[in-house]
């Protein structure tokens, strides 16, 4: 059965596990393969902390209960920024395609609404074609480049910054 839900507690092996092949299979993501050494106690301590905010939240998309894909919105903790939610997301390579991302991204929408967020915010390397196509798909608008913001195989990377306004 394939579903869309909140990652608990109980889950952080499986996001560790989701997290440590999505970074082996990527390299438009912020962490090298390895690099980020995310413990099982690390994860469920972050897992636990989202849970407790109101204006963030962690996304799983699952098949068969194997975690395939997550949506992270990291919420602001100012007054001035809580609206605002910076968004974080992979799915894994062989379920690229395969319409999970629009489907996580669908319950982010309805969950920022019901928390009150105004602005979805993430950043997108420039030549991530499919990832910049998804994104403008679903209402992100390019506000900005970030010149030279990432060293990605030993090449400078510009990023694009988008967000969608609700």
């Amino acid at each position: 059965m394939s579903m869309i839900s909140i990652v608990r507690p109980e889950e952080a092996r499986a996001f560790v596990s989701l997290s440590n092949q999505l970074e082996k299979e990527s390299d438009f993501l912020l962490y090298e393969a390895g690099e980020r050494g995310m413990s099982i106690e690390k994860a469920r301590s972050l897992i636990e902390s989202i849970g407790k905010q109101e204006n963030s939240v962690l996304f799983a998309a699952r098949d068969h209960n194997k975690l395939i894909g997550h949506v992270m919105c990291i919420g602001g903790s100012a007054k001035r920024n809580r609206h605002s939610a910076k968004v974080v997301t992979g799915v894994l390579a062989g379920y690229q395609g395969k319409a999970w991302a629009s489907q996580l991204f669908a319950k982010v929408d309805r969950w920022a609404i019901d928390h009150h967020i105004h602005r979805l915010e993430l950043t997108v390397m420039i030549h991530n074609e499919r990832a910049l196509k998804l994104y403008k798909k679903i209402g992100f608008k390019v506000e900005g480049i970030k010149k030279q913001s990432l060293l990605v195989n030993n090449k400078w990377v510009d990023e694009y910054l988008m967000a969608k306004i609700f």
